[in-house]
């Protein structure tokens, strides 16, 4: 059997390891901060505390709270525009595994051209290689089941297609940084936890 394994991401792992964020050498000037289209990021006080964190280390950022359960290819492209638009150098990806999925789309599409599914190699997708580097991606996990905070990949439905597919690869999109701090994750249902693990199993 023969296997290759490389995971370049930095780890920080603990109860409030969030408050170190500050401490790190983070990937750029400004943050392009992503959350769900839910609340909970807000209600529990995780967006505040990140946006503190960035601005103890001198960095600037803004918020996209756009993102679905299955992220969508229509928003990972919105993000990217946003990006641009605002002169982000970096991603925060703050949430579970579609957070941290479509920031790895929104990072591509913020340094590249065309439309997304020209560098996906399954379905219909075009199987362009990725001309540009993404921006770096600072993952902030608050669920435990998808490890997606350590890899190059993600999952995004396209509606034009009817698709849902894996997106990534390279070694550009491994997060530089992931922070999975158990504080962020008590705030989820037990029974959404129960689901991350099996979801962890079963990855």
């Amino acid at each position: 059997m023969d296997f290759q394994m490389y995971v370049p991401t930095r780890i920080l792992f603990g109860c409030g390891v969030l408050n170190s964020l500050h401490e790190q050498n983070l990937p750029g000037k400004k943050a392009l901060v992503v959350i769900s289209n839910g609340k909970s990021a807000r209600t529990s006080g995780a967006l505040d505390r990140t946006v503190a964190e960035l601005r103890l280390a001198g960095v600037e950022s803004v918020v996209f709270d756009k993102i679905e359960s299955n992220p969508l290819k229509s928003t990972a492209m919105t993000g990217g525009e946003f990006a641009r638009a605002q002169h982000c150098d970096f991603i925060v990806a703050l949430g579970g595994g579609s957070v941290i999925d479509c920031s790895k789309a929104i990072a591509t599409m913020a340094t590249n051209p065309g439309d997304l599914w020209d560098y996906v190699y399954g379905g219909t997708g075009k199987a362009q290689p990725i001309p540009n580097t993404p921006l770096p991606i600072v993952a902030i996990t608050t669920t435990a089941g998808t490890g997606s905070e350590v890899d190059p990949w993600g999952v995004i439905s396209n509606l034009e297609t009817n698709e849902k597919i894996g997106f990534g690869g390279p070694d550009s999109l491994f997060p530089k940084i992931a922070v999975v701090d158990p504080e962020l994750m008590k705030s989820v249902p037990p029974v959404f936890t129960a689901y991350q693990g099996f979801d962890a199993l079963f990855h």
